[in-house]
């Protein structure tokens, strides 16, 4: 019998749990809360759906094969769903370990997981690898070369390549973390891709810290959260990133962790249940967990003083800030004590955008359709700035207003506040 027909789960040790599978009572809350569902209509393709994909593969009434796992590969690990349940199911830390099962069952096309493996091991996790790789990278999107190609209309048959430019913005120095420990009361994670394509978020948001009155710093030796590891079900790799950071961060001697990327602090939040079967790091990982805390989330307590933003601001929820720490209301109270800012909601800002991590790049149909979503919104409400909490998303809403054909900026949370 093929490995992908294999009954039960391949992986037992790293496989969904039968106590969360049990917790969902199939009352269909989470459907339209779904962004796939949203697009296809289809219950495979929606949480509840894929929950009894995930149950009828434990109870061995259907194999693994390449279609079960299709729906779930589908799936943007938004967790909308979670948010709307109110059974409390875990759709996350299901769908991380039912990924988890796919090298052990592979489809056909296995070849683009291990590629994808080999670039989030070897590419992402590595810090001198991605700057050089990224280097060339910001030059081109500061190049006169750009608009060249731009104008040309070739860029529309490059695939991916055309597909990533669309999303780059003009990304300035990148910030690598070089401070010693001790050197102050709150530690800033500045994670891997963010700090070599944002390095001005990092820097405004480290001004924006040092105007509430916190002594930041971000400490050297800190990396990849391991995140964009764990929603491809590599957790082996997302442990040892999650053990390499915590060794890092108990260093530093900060009593307080502060995430401005809404994924990283998800995951980092997450850090105990990831590790709870590790003996040796369960605890120090709970403990690290309990100190992470979100820049806006942190800022909301805090005398800030106000800043200017002229114009109309749209916020756009970031998927794992609102549904998976339940942060909404503070980046939206923050921007409206801006001056000169005119806050405009529009209709679907806590639904995903598309970009999910990596998922733009290997489910680009599905992207696109959530990226019109956005960029129709945008063609409507005509904002003047659009802000997030996430770099992914950013990528993603710089494309969205090309599509929508608005001059717009597109600005992190922290850009938006250290605004003057």
């Amino acid at each position: 019998m093929a490995a992908s027909e294999t009954p039960g789960w391949p992986l037992a040790e790293d496989a969904p749990d039968t106590a969360d599978l049990a917790k969902c009572v199939h009352c269909g809350l989470c459907v339209n809360a779904c962004p796939t569902y949203a697009i296809t209509g289809l219950e495979v393709e929606s949480p509840r759906g894929r929950i009894h994909l995930a149950r009828a593969v434990a109870e061995e009434r259907i194999p693994l094969t390449e279609a079960v796992q299709g729906h779930w590969e589908l799936c943007l690990q938004c967790r909308a769903c979670e948010a709307v349940c109110p059974s409390g199911v875990p759709y996350g830390r299901i769908m991380e370990r039912a990924r988890a099962q796919l090298d052990a069952a592979p489809p056909s096309k296995g070849w683009e997981r291990r590629l994808r493996r080999f670039a989030l091991r070897n590419v992402i996790a590595r810090p001198r690898v991605l700057a050089a790789l990224l280097a060339p990278v910001r030059w081109f999107a500061r190049s006169p070369l750009r608009g060249l190609l731009r104008r040309s209309g070739v860029l529309r048959f490059t695939g991916p390549l055309g597909r990533l430019e669309a999303q780059l913005g003009r990304p300035g120095r990148p910030y690598r973390p070089r401070d010693n420990a001790g050197d102050g009361d709150v530690a800033l994670f500045t994670g891997c891709v963010m700090s070599e394509l944002f390095g001005d978020a990092h820097r405004a948001s480290m001004r924006v810290l040092e105007r509430s009155g916190a002594r930041a710093f971000a400490p050297r030796g800190q990396g990849c959260c391991g995140a964009l590891s764990a929603h491809d079900g590599d957790l082996a790799q997302a442990r040892r990133l999650a053990r390499a950071n915590i060794a890092t961060f108990e260093a530093s001697g900060a009593e307080t962790i502060v995430v401005n990327s809404a994924g990283c602090g998800a995951a980092m939040k997450e850090y105990g249940e990831l590790l709870a079967g590790d003996p040796d790091s369960a605890d120090r990982a709970e403990a690290m967990a309990a100190r992470v805390i979100d820049f806006s989330e942190y800022l909301a307590g805090r005398d800030l003083p106000a800043g200017r933003l002229e114009g109309r601001i749209a916020y756009q929820d970031a998927c794992h800030l609102a549904h998976a720490q339940g942060i909404s209301a503070e980046p939206r109270a923050l921007l409206g004590a801006l001056d000169g800012c005119e806050l405009v909601e529009t209709e679907g800002a806590d639904m995903c955008c598309g970009a999910a991590g990596i998922y733009s790049l290997i489910q680009p149909a599905m992207s696109g359709e959530l990226r019109a979503r956005k960029a129709a919104q945008f063609r409507e409400h005509k904002p003047d700035v659009i802000v997030t909490a996430n770099p992914g998303c950013q990528m993603q809403y710089e494309a969205a207003v090309r599509e929508a054909g608005i001059e717009a900026r597109v600005l992190h949370l922290a850009e938006a506040l250290d605004s003057e």
